[in-house]
């Protein structure tokens, strides 16, 4: 009986432990938020950094920014 009370212990202490690291993982910011913009010639949503500018409007390609130009 006691074998018992010590294994159900043992194993309700397991599964605690397991979610708690399981929340501090999944809490920690896998991918960093970064800004979206929209292509002006398609509608593209693209992260800012990888868009071409040009005055207040952005685009996906080199070749959508010279054809609204």
């Amino acid at each position: 009986m006691r074998i018992l009370v010590l294994i159900a212990i043992g194993l309700l202490l397991y599964v605690i432990v397991g979610n708690l690291l399981r929340r501090s993982k999944s809490s920690s910011p896998k991918a960093t938020s970064e800004k979206m913009v929209k292509c002006k010639q398609c509608g593209l949503h693209i992260i800012e950094q990888e868009a071409f500018k040009e005055n207040d409007h952005f685009y996906c390609s080199r070749e959508h920014l010279e054809a609204d130009s």
